[in-house]
């Protein structure tokens, strides 16, 4: 018999296959397999760190430390507190590791602050605001994508140069502020373009202004691109070591370039080494540990919308 009504649906071509057990089993080791391979770096640079120069650089490379060198983190935090003589000057001569942890906090939460916010303003008049050259400015942001950050590394310095603001915060914090922006006006703007717009006329109608509109209704809504956001541009200010090698000095090093430093020219203390790496590497899986729900759900938002 015909089915005639619209109502009238074959449920069982919609029932979900069972899976068979061995498939399953085989799906779950490959997972664990997978995951192995990811957390190997981690366990790598974890027993790297405590391990001396001739473990690591003999028959012991991979495996557990055979004396655990829990030193290295020690001597790593005493780099800089004994500097000797005031005109003596070397790299560590303003403090070590926990002055360039500040520098890379500093740095890092300044440039997301500010970003974000010119991102969001930036998006708005793009997306919200109707303007003759809206489209035209969306496309100059978005050729921003396309330049390599360091490939700016010379015009940069000689206009910073020019301007006298070399070797200060501020030398790190515009550029990496100005080469976030474009990415972050591209995730706003997907998000952004699927907030209806009547929330806006009814904001109006309610007697909110322009700014109020913006700080009230769409910056609340805009979380999930801003957590995406802040944790790309915090781990691309986190790990960047040309610009604040070379706009830097000793008293605005971040942690890239303290690490960088524990290198010697001649001999080499790699477990030293291998506790700054980690140093340097814990903060950005803490950063991610809380704020991985945001992106998971702003990655969700947007495979919706899409």
């Amino acid at each position: 018999m015909a089915k005639n009504s619209l109502t009238d649906v074959n449920l069982e071509i919609y029932k979900v296959k069972k899976t068979n057990k061995a498939v399953k089993v085989i799906i779950y080791i490959g997972l664990i397999f997978w995951l192995l391979i990811d957390l190997f770096p981690l366990y790598y640079m974890f027993t790297f760190s405590l391990k001396s120069s001739h473990e690591i650089m003999g028959d012991n490379v991979a495996g557990l430390p055979k004396e655990w060198m829990w030193s290295n983190y020690t001597r790593v935090f005493e780099m800089g507190k004994k500097t000797g003589e005031p005109p003596m000057r070397h790299f560590f001569a303003y403090g070590g590791l926990e002055r360039c942890f500040s520098n890379s906090i500093l740095v890092a939460v300044a440039t997301i602050v500010i970003s974000m916010l010119a991102a969001l303003m930036a998006t708005y008049a793009i997306t919200r605001i109707v303007w003759k050259g809206s489209k035209l400015l969306n496309s100059i942001f978005m050729l921003g994508i396309t330049i390599p950050m360091h490939v700016a590394l010379y015009p940069i310095y000689s206009q910073f140069s020019k301007m006298g603001i070399l070797r200060s915060y501020t030398s790190l914090i515009v550029p990496y502020a100005a080469f976030a922006l474009s990415m972050a006006i591209m995730v706003c703007t997907g998000f952004m373009n699927d907030i209806p717009k009547e929330l806006d006329e009814s904001a109006c109608i309610d007697g909110c202004g322009l700014w109020g509109t913006f700080f009230h209704i769409i910056a609340p809504l805009m979380k999930p691109a801003l957590a995406t956001m802040g944790i790309y541009t915090f781990l691309q200010c986190w790990n960047e070591f040309m610009f604040a090698s070379v706009f830097a000095n000793e008293a605005h090093y971040t942690l890239p370039v303290f690490v960088a430093n524990l290198k010697g020219s001649n001999i080499t203390d790699w477990g030293l080494v291998g506790a700054g790496l980690a140093l340097a590497t814990f903060p950005m899986l803490i950063a991610y540990i809380f704020m991985s729900s945001r992106i998971q759900e702003s990655f969700m938002v947007g495979a919706v919308k899409g």
